[in-house]
């Protein structure tokens, strides 16, 4: 019995840890995964080339910053999926948020992600471009009920869970991904 239940764990992990990897396989830009229980996946792609910096020195600096977080805030707040250095020319590391409040602190973001309902007005007013290319107004948004918000400043791809309603400028949507300029906070409403 307990054989079997090691062997069922066991795949499980397989297939959580392969579900990741192929978030690096899928993605070749920094992208922001956000899972349907608000989870986050982020899709880091940098260029260290040029860099002074090893492959192996990279590694340890980057589970050194995870430890030391998780250390100080809580066991599993942010967790290393994978890291791909064999073109350090185009690093690409898999990183997993238990929440935003993880993603914000470890990434020294101010990202938002909340129910539509929760969020003040204020800081959703101005124009919106629906998933099928319509401008509108915030007072024009329609089937926003039980929506989610998801307010970014970096420039990244963003991808989540269910479909993009509407997305706010200085963004570009195109095969439910949405691309920010990081020129300026950039509102994502989905369902």
């Amino acid at each position: 019995m307990k054989k079997m239940n090691f062997m069922i764990i066991a795949v499980i992990m397989m297939c959580v840890l392969s579900g990741c990897a192929n978030y690096a396989n899928k993605y070749d830009k920094n992208t922001i995964i956000i899972k349907k229980n608000n989870s986050i996946v982020e899709v880091a792609v940098e260029n260290f080339k040029d860099s002074s910096v090893k492959e192996e020195e990279l590694i340890s600096y980057i589970e050194d910053q995870i430890k030391s977080y998780n250390d100080e805030n809580g066991k599993g707040k942010v967790t290393k999926k994978s890291i791909n250095t064999e073109d350090m020319s185009k690093v690409k590391l898999v990183l997993a948020y238990k929440n935003i409040e993880s993603f914000n602190s470890f990434n020294l973001q101010e990202c938002r992600l909340d129910a539509l309902s929760n969020i003040k007005k204020s800081e959703l007013k101005g124009s919106y471009t629906s998933a099928e290319g319509k401008k509108v107004e915030y007072e024009d948004l329609k089937d926003v009920d039980k929506a989610n918000v998801f307010i970014v400043s970096e420039a990244a791809d963003i991808v989540v869970s269910g479909d993009v309603l509407y997305y706010s400028e200085e963004a570009s949507l195109k095969d439910g991904i949405v691309t920010t300029t990081g020129k300026d906070n950039v509102v994502i409403i989905f369902k």
